[in-house]
């Protein structure tokens, strides 16, 4: 119950702690902020469905053409906005509005005759303004005032982003000076009689074009107009502004698609796509800031979860690549189906942090675990040694002795993997019950087992005991603990636990044995190259496919064995060959007849070309000998012979 609380409280720690990192990228780190910028523009850019072309609002641009007929671009010549002005209101335009500034004189007369007409026109008008604080002078700022003094006006004021200038938003209503004010929307929605209801300020929800030569809204040349049927502008809200290639053009989120700038948008544009989300009240595409939230927790309790169940590490790796692209797809679904945009960045941080955390986390408790079960065996390390030093306590001092010992390496295939894959408490039930029968097999043949090292035994023969049949004791053990091990992995595999392959490497070589280490610390243990020749037998099992490999120098010495022949090894490492052999088992059927194996080995080591022949014959009467197998890739690969040069420890 404990550890189960204390896991959960390690859980819940984990998922807090990287959704609340991911959440705060988002805020502190620009490279996070520009990538959910990113991810919500492409959405935007691509899944933005199709709409009709709007109804009631168009566009009047002035462009390049426009200002072509003029002796001057700026500002423009007010007689002309004039006659735009009266031809719009012969046309029956509902309402029109004037996204250009109005903030300088220009020729007295044509002035005068645009102020008449803002004074005078019969349908509503409204025309956009500015503060000192937006930039203007103070001189532009009284002029304005006075010239447009009683004239419905609104601030077009956008939501530029600081980190990568794309406009998403819109502002509605400011204070200036203690006393409120209209943008220019809101001013238009105010003429037209619509209320606003909500904040201050507008995410946009772009308006979607029809098709791709269709834009959202209608858009005439200013200097058009008057040529245009009637029924074009009739009842339609008419917004007036600039289309130049360097005035009032802003990055939207269709610009995450485009080249260059060449997907700006005119800010009187702008002004069109939120006041048409304004008449039909649409909201912004941001959900509430808690949605977000809880979908980053959500994904930060998935990625903790997923590594901390036992799977195997594909496996899990597997799912979190599928949990990151649930993400992604979701959150592109879910805006084309419903319009709302929900952050996908800030869960994938979560997922991979509260992942990493989660695995340094097991990674610790697994080595504290490791040392544990390490500890605790070491207890029961060589109870030979500790009776041989009762018995002659005089060998109690440091130093050694050469003696000739034969040494049994053991190591479980895939150990790693079971680890990973077995919660802790089963993997001790596991390694205490394999230890325990291994430990028996070794006691039985009168080994001394030197060192435990994780799921590897170290066992000598001939020492510190003298054993003049040490070679055959080792390799009869060695024999037992093969057949013990299948069975005991056999066991764990029907439980769907899995346990590798037990290998066993065998030597036989002069060695210091001793204790070694410092005053406060004695280590009876041995030295020399016979060892590592034991070491590197086990891992050539690996290679050539066999469970138990022994050297030559102990086979010489053990006249009944049954064994066969793997090869001349050239160990890694190693200049010079060893023989090397392999058991047979009496209960394994798998293996091909020691007489019938001889006999193509006997081929083999003469390099006859009749071999390769001999071995194939014995892979298909026993298609699962292993050995049999690796001789045939090595012929396949165009080596010969029985000399084999190994790559790997």
């Amino acid at each position: 119950m404990k550890n189960r609380t204390r896991q959960l409280f390690t859980l819940s720690a984990i998922v807090v702690v990287a959704a609340a990192a991911a959440v705060d990228a988002d805020y502190l780190l620009p490279v996070v902020r520009v990538a959910e910028n990113w991810s919500r523009d492409l959405r935007v850019a691509t899944l933005t469905p199709p709409e009709p072309q709007s109804r009631q609002i168009v566009g009047v641009t002035v462009t390049e053409d426009t200002l072509a007929a003029f002796a001057y671009r700026s500002p423009l010549d007010r007689r002309f906005v004039s006659d735009l002005l009266r031809s719009l209101e012969a046309k029956g335009a509902r309402l029109v509005a004037l996204d250009m500034l109005l903030d300088q004189p220009s020729e007295p007369d044509k002035d005068m005759e645009l102020q008449e007409t803002l004074r005078t026109l019969s349908v509503p008008v409204v025309v956009a303004s500015a503060e000192i604080s937006d930039g203007l002078t103070e001189r532009q700022a009284a002029f304005m005032a006075e010239y447009l003094d009683g004239i419905p006006r609104g601030i077009p004021m956008v939501s530029t982003d600081s980190i990568d200038g794309t406009v998403r938003g819109i502002e509605l209503r400011r204070r200036h000076e203690g006393q409120p004010q209209f943008g220019f929307v809101a001013a238009v929605a105010d003429a037209l009689g619509i209320t606003i209801t909500g904040g201050d300020s507008l995410t946009l929800r772009f308006r979607g074009a029809p098709d791709p030569e269709t834009p959202p809204f209608a858009t005439y040349p200013a200097h058009a107009v008057a040529l245009l049927p009637d029924a074009w502008i009739r009842d339609r809200i008419v917004l007036i502004g600039a289309d130049l290639n360097l005035a009032d053009r802003h990055r939207t989120p269709f610009s995450v698609i485009a080249d260059g700038g060449a997907d700006e948008m005119p800010g009187v544009l702008l002004q069109a796509h939120a006041l048409s989300q304004v008449i039909e009240g649409r909201h912004g595409p941001n959900g509430p800031a808690w949605q977000g939230a809880l979908v980053t927790v959500a994904f930060a309790l998935i990625g903790a979860l997923v590594v901390m169940c036992s799977l195997a590490v594909v496996i899990k790796a597997i799912i979190l690549l599928v949990a990151m692209g649930a993400i992604w797809t979701g959150g592109f679904a879910l805006f084309q189906y419903s319009g709302q945009l929900l952050p996908v960045v800030a869960p994938t941080l979560a997922l991979g942090l509260a992942a990493g955390l989660s695995y340094a986390w097991r990674w610790r408790d697994e080595q504290v675990h490791r040392r544990f079960i390490q500890n605790a065996f070491s207890k029961f390390v060589a109870p030979a040694v500790v009776e041989h030093m009762l018995e002659n306590p005089d060998r109690l001092r440091l130093g050694g002795e050469r003696r000739d010992v034969t040494f049994l390496f053991t190591d479980i295939a895939d150990y790693t993997r079971l680890t990973e894959n077995t919660e802790p408490a089963l993997l001790v039930t596991i390694m205490n019950a394999y230890f325990d029968g291994t430990c028996a097999i070794v006691y039985e043949h009168g080994g001394t087992i030197d060192k435990f090292v994780g799921d590897a035994l170290h066992i000598m023969f001939n020492a510190p005991l003298e054993q003049p049949d040490h070679p055959e004791r080792a390799v009869a053990c060695a024999v037992a603990l093969d057949a013990y091990c299948r069975a005991f992995a056999s066991r764990q595999q029907n439980q769907a636990i899995d346990f590798g392959v037990t290998r066993i490497g065998v030597n036989t070589g002069i060695a210091v044995v001793g204790n070694f280490g410092g005053a406060q610390h004695f280590d009876y243990t041995a030295t020399g190259d016979a060892i590592n020749s034991a070491a590197r037998l086990e891992s050539v099992n690996k290679q050539v496919g066999t469970r138990v490999c022994i050297g030559g120098t102990t086979i010489d010495r053990c006249h009944a064995a049954k064994v066969r022949p793997v090869g001349e090894l050239v160990l890694k490492g190693k200049s010079e060959s060893i023989v090397a052999f392999e058991p047979v088992p009496n209960d394994d059927d798998s293996y091909s007849g020691i007489d019938e194996y001889m006999a193509a080995y006997g081929l083999l080591s003469a390099k006859d070309p009749q071999a390769e022949r001999a071995l194939r014959e014995l892979a298909r009467r026993y298609p699962a000998d292993a050995l049999v197998a690796f001789h045939l890739q090595r012929l396949a690969a165009g080596e010969s012979g029985s000399l084999i040069v190994m790559k790997e420890k």
